[in-house]
């Protein structure tokens, strides 16, 4: 991993944690570290999605109040089934990203609820999918076209450097 692709990484976790407010439309804003595993995982394959979610994972868990562990895991989880999805469809286009995005966005979330819960935390299941999981996959969708072609872009330009 190059050390301008961590960098990228930090400040997807930074601009997340810190001014995600600033970005989001009602209660959520966009999971920006979600969109960029889903995209790495189907540029890259599973073993760089893994890294991005454990790196990106620890970025959010030190950044927030949840309980270490807990975006790592579902972040884990996450790239795991979008690698499953990519093993079937191949390619750097935006159509695979696009269309993992809200299923994808809704298991982070029902799977950080699961986590929560077994933790030992009060979660109000149907107020959270109403209010805050769907609403918030729905953004994640939109925010996938803006993201991808960034990330697509570091996918290249690294590409590049390896061959050459």
């Amino acid at each position: 991993m190059r050390s301008y692709q961590i960098a990228l990484l930090f400040a997807l976790v930074l601009i997340e944690s810190s001014w995600g407010h600033l970005l989001s439309i009602g209660n959520v804003h966009p999971d920006l570290v979600l969109l960029a595993v889903i995209s790495w995982t189907a540029l890259r394959g599973a073993t760089e999605g893994w890294i991005w979610a454990i790196i990106g994972g620890i970025g959010l868990d030190l950044l927030s109040n949840t309980p270490f562990g807990l975006s790592i895991i579902s972040l884990l989880l996450v790239c795991l089934f979008v690698r499953v999805a990519h093993s079937r469809v191949y390619g750097t286009s935006l159509v695979l990203p696009l269309l993992l995005t809200f299923p994808m966005s809704v298991a982070y979330y029902a799977l950080s609820m699961l986590f929560l819960t077994m933790a030992g935390y009060p979660v109000d299941w149907n107020a959270t999918l109403l209010h805050i999981a769907l609403p918030a996959s729905l953004l994640n969708t939109v925010a996938m076209p803006v993201l991808f072609p960034l990330l697509r872009a570091v996918h290249r330009r690294t590409l590049l450097r390896v061959s050459i």
